[in-house]
């Protein structure tokens, strides 16, 4: 996405002023998001060109050793400046202040004119300064989430980008994605034959066999992540490096970008395991998966093998008898849980039927917004086997 700039109202010491008066000043300073769909509050996602965003420091507040907050003057023309201030994916508007090089002890702390820094180089740092520090910056998420929990009830509406539910909008698939068979309107659901190849199946079964582990879901009520009541089968989760190819697919098929892509699973049901009736949505924005004030806009499943009795999908909400799909080898399902206004569509609602022969499933979801929690990087996944498909 195109940078997106704001405008930060900061307050600065005498020392950082240029008017000589010894008293503090008011200044404003250009801040420039990039990728803005990672920061999870709506000013930040605005398109309109005059989206302001201010912070005020406190103006009677002492100046304390060792901390620089916004009392950082930038360097001019004669000077070279010796740090930079990246916003932080998840958390804007708190910024990184990284040193570009050795600072000498009593040296002053100088910012690189914005003009002159490169803005690439400036986007590689804030992913790497989000990286090395997810989980510090996670921490920060929380407390910036309860902020924005304050907000009026105007406010709150379009933080949570709901829109008027009456007349939904969805995502689109390429439409002329090869195979693609359409076999439900309102709710849309579609299906691809051959998805995946024989190879592609099995070599993902054998990948992931030695590494089930119980599935695992985050508990809305109390943050934490335990045992989920709603399925009894296993998973394991599939770092995209291992799969390039059918990362390729899948991003084809949904005109979405890597960074929207949950982590790739691949299911195993043995006789007796079910999937309870679920949409794969959610009640409104959430966050969850790495993913900040957003939802599930896609479904993507595939059917790894062949199963001749039991473990069928059903769509139950479709038709006096529900939308039955039987799973066969390669066939990609797909299907949206929640609206572009991200209102959970409930017709979508499915299960997997108690398995009598054993089934394997490849499953992914798209998310509106991009990834904004680096805790959840899938370059950190461990892999699974040297064998890249």
């Amino acid at each position: 996405p195109a940078p997106a700039s704001v405008f930060v109202s900061i307050s600065a010491s005498a020392s950082a002023s240029t008017d000589g008066t010894g008293t503090r000043t008011r200044m404003t300073k250009r801040v420039t998001l990039w990728e803005k769909e990672r920061y999870p509050y709506p000013h930040l996602r605005s398109d309109e060109e005059d989206s302001s965003l201010y912070i005020h420091s406190r103006m009677e507040r002492s100046d304390s050793p060792g901390w620089y907050g916004n009392l950082v003057p930038s360097c001019n023309s004669d000077k070279e400046g010796n740090c930079v201030f990246i916003p932080l994916p998840g958390v804007a508007p708190l910024c990184g202040m990284v040193a570009t090089r050795a600072i000498s002890k009593g040296e002053a702390i100088l910012q690189h004119d914005c003009k002159r820094t490169d803005e690439s180089s400036n986007r590689n740092l804030a992913t790497r300064v989000a990286k090395m520090y997810a989980n510090e910056i996670g921490e920060l998420m929380t407390y910036l989430q309860m902020v924005y929990q304050q907000l009026p009830p105007n406010s709150q509406s379009l933080l949570q980008g709901q829109g008027n539910d009456s007349n939904p909008t969805f995502h689109s698939i390429q439409a002329s994605y090869p195979n693609l068979q359409k076999i439900h309107t309102n709710p849309d659901i579609y299906v691809i034959p051959d998805f995946l190849t024989q190879d592609e199946c099995d070599r993902l079964i054998l990948k992931s066999r030695q590494k089930m582990q119980p599935c695992l879901v985050k508990n809305a009520e109390t943050g934490a992540v335990e045992p989920d009541p709603s399925r009894t089968s296993t998973n394991a989760n599939i770092p995209r490096r291992e799969v390039p190819s059918i990362t390729q697919k899948i991003l084809n098929l949904t005109q979405s970008c890597e960074e929207q892509l949950e982590t790739l699973q691949v299911l195993n049901y043995q006789q007796g395991q079910q999937f309870y009736p679920h949409t794969d949505g959610f009640d409104g924005p959430t966050s969850a998966c790495g993913f900040l004030d957003s939802g599930r806009i896609a479904t993507v499943f595939c059917y790894l093998n062949d199963v001749q009795e039991g473990g069928r999908t059903l769509f139950t909400k479709l038709g006096l008898e529900g939308l039955e799909i039987k799973p066969e080898r390669g066939l990609a399902v797909i299907h949206y849980p929640m609206s572009l206004e991200l209102v959970e569509d409930e017709r979508t609602e499915h299960q997997g039927g108690v398995a009598v022969d054993e089934k394997w499933i490849l499953t992914t979801w798209v998310w509106k917004h991009l990834n904004g929690d680096y805790r959840y990087d899938d370059e950190t996944l461990p892999g699974l086997s040297g064998d890249v498909i």
